[in-house]
């Protein structure tokens, strides 16, 4: 079992980093308007996209996890959330050139391959189509073995600062690339379902029996205690 697994089983909503409340914070610093057509890439349980629904936006979410597409289904029929959820990988969308006003991504890219995904990102962007993506960054300068533990346990290949992020998001051919809301992470995801707690239940049977789970918390809970400091988010922005 790997991190991805574990968020999976546990059925979580808001691990980006922030969590909910930063989406909600996004949401209301960068408005889409009604009827905006908006891809969520890495939907998850579907927790944003169904937030995107209520607010009037056409939504369209994608999961490359097949039991993540089902519960983001379950949650949108639960909250009677008119929303299409189908399964497909960041890098190969199954949409046409220029489908979408906006894309959305919440901790995705740093587990794809960067430059397909935000080329892709791009091509199924409208012109004028906006990509925000809100990803972990290199916050500041780390040891080789601080980096290498914290991309073993997230399962990614790299760690990006927000200038080389700024730098694909160009050479992907975006115009106008930047970024907001730089800040150092946040402490745990744990404290964000706290104060915005998930109101439907989506974790399998049996999973907090699953000593798996428990060990791979605590691993998440060391590192953030060890190297907290070396890291960082941003929101990407980029315009088609």
């Amino acid at each position: 079992m790997d991190y991805l697994d574990m968020l999976t089983k546990l059925g979580v909503g808001n691990a980006h980093p922030g969590g909910y409340a930063e989406t909600l914070k996004q949401l209301e610093k960068h408005p889409l308007p009604i009827g905006s057509r908006v891809l969520e890439v890495g939907c998850g349980t579907g927790r944003t996209a169904c937030l995107l629904v209520e607010k009037g936006c056409i939504v369209t979410a994608l999961d490359i996890r097949p039991e993540m597409v089902a519960k983001a289904r379950l949650r949108a029929e639960r909250l009677h959330a008119q929303l299409q959820v189908i399964e497909g990988d960041a890098c190969n969308l199954p949409f046409a050139e220029h489908e979408f006003d906006v894309v959305m991504v919440e901790s995705v890219s740093n587990f794809a391959d960067t430059r397909k995904a935000l080329s892709e990102y791009r091509r199924v962007l409208k012109p004028g189509g906006v990509l925000y993506d809100r990803e972990v960054i290199k916050w500041k300068k780390m040891p080789k073995d601080v980096y290498s533990s914290i991309c073993r346990f997230y399962g990614i290949t790299s760690l990006l600062t927000v200038e080389e992020w700024q730098e694909r998001l160009e050479s992907a051919g975006f115009s106008r690339a930047h970024h907001d809301d730089k800040r150092p992470f946040p402490p745990n995801m744990w404290e964000d379902m706290v104060n915005h707690p998930d109101p439907i239940k989506l974790a399998d049977e049996q999973t907090l029996l699953d000593p798996q789970i428990w060990q791979l918390s605590i691993e998440y809970d060391q590192l953030m205690e060890s190297y907290l400091d070396y890291l960082g988010y941003a929101v990407l922005i980029g315009i088609r």
